[in-house]
């Protein structure tokens, strides 16, 4: 149990029994005609005892909690529970009648035990019974993340074939074209690949740490393209320490360049914009290219962008839910712009 939980489980206990002894101690003096003095006192004093045993019971319940495959045993393991509840209650209450005088005459202890086993089971069972509550709530909420989580690995590992086939498409038009730059394409494509495989269980990263994963990946292209491909940066000191989905740039990139300049004769420019807008990050994907509107291939990209695009939607959807955007439209002065914003955070998102 963490500690946070911890001091929730003294707090809720605390507060319980106090407004219960305080409940009872009314009681007393109103119905029953009890010094107001006296009735403090006892109700408050039985009351308050019971906060220990409640965070007791509370913290053995999460650890042993009533489970199908073996809930005859935990049954047994918490009627021994109740039991020894119930002797360290008449104990305390035995021990300390003689100054607080809950019984008019000094009881006998069987007496006093008789009482704690009649009554003590029906406290434990209710915070054995929250208890229970609380493990199958942080169960559910466990297989729950699990399952976030594998389906974002899954999204993100569609990314590697889906990218890696395009590359090698690309270096296979290069291989009796251009040896050495095909030479220099495999040995971008080893350190991308590299970088990949190192952080393969992150879902997200600082944006300069994207920044660096995807300069091979601009350098494969780079040497495709030679003297058409330009990139342009244009990333706001302050956004570098913002953490964003790892690999979320390449696919965002690599449909700049396949749609917006690879179609076109003509040298072309993609911009990589990032800004920090109060709580939110912002990036951009700018390409001068062809844009949505002048290219019948590229009016799927409308709607669904491309496998890359669809994959970074459902990925986005996973991390961010409804906190996020991912807008594509057509540039200002000609081109396609990728807009998208999520969270301004410098920690990974929980």
């Amino acid at each position: 149990m963490g500690r946070r939980r911890s001091w929730q489980a003294w707090a809720a206990a605390l507060a319980y029994w106090t407004l219960a002894g305080l409940s009872a101690a009314s009681e007393d003096h109103s119905v029953r005609g009890m010094d107001w003095r006296h009735a403090l006192l006892s109700s408050m004093t039985s009351h308050l005892l019971w906060v220990p045993p409640t965070v007791a019971i509370f913290y053995f319940g999460l650890r042993f909690p009533i489970e199908r495959q073996r809930w005859a045993s935990r049954v047994a393991l918490h009627v021994a529970g109740a039991v020894v509840i119930a002797f360290i209650r008449a104990a305390t209450i035995f021990g300390l009648d003689p100054w607080v005088g809950w019984y008019a005459q000094r009881p006998v202890f069987t007496d006093v035990l008789s009482h704690a086993l009649l009554v003590n089971p029906f406290v434990y069972l209710t915070v054995l019974v929250v208890a229970n509550a609380v493990y199958y709530a942080d169960q559910l909420q466990l297989r729950d993340t699990q399952l976030a989580r594998a389906q974002l690995h899954a999204l993100k590992a569609q990314l590697h074939p889906h990218f890696l086939f395009n590359t090698l498409n690309s270096i296979a038009a290069l291989v009796h074209r251009d040896p050495h730059g095909s030479e220099r394409m495999i040995s971008q494509l080893s350190d991308l690949l590299r970088g990949t495989l190192d952080a393969a269980g992150t879902e997200e990263v600082s944006l300069q740490e994207e920044l660096r994963s995807l300069q091979p990946y601009l350098d494969i292209q780079g040497v495709r393209f030679a003297d058409r491909l330009t990139v342009k940066h244009d990333i706001a000191q302050d956004a570098l320490a913002a953490h964003v989905p790892h690999l979320v740039l390449q696919p965002l990139v690599e449909n700049a360049i396949q749609h917006g300049i690879a179609p076109g004769t003509e040298p072309g420019t993609v911009t990589l914009v990032a800004r920090r807008a109060g709580p939110e990050l912002h990036l951009e994907v700018r390409d001068d290219g062809l844009g949505l509107k002048e290219s019948p291939a590229d009016v799927s990209r409308g709607s669904g962008g491309g496998r890359g695009l669809r994959i970074t939607r459902e990925r986005l959807l996973q991390l961010y839910g409804a906190a996020h955007r991912l807008e594509l439209r057509d540039a200002v002065g000609g081109g396609t712009t990728v807009a998208l914003a999520i969270p301004f955070r410098t920690e990974p998102s929980p």
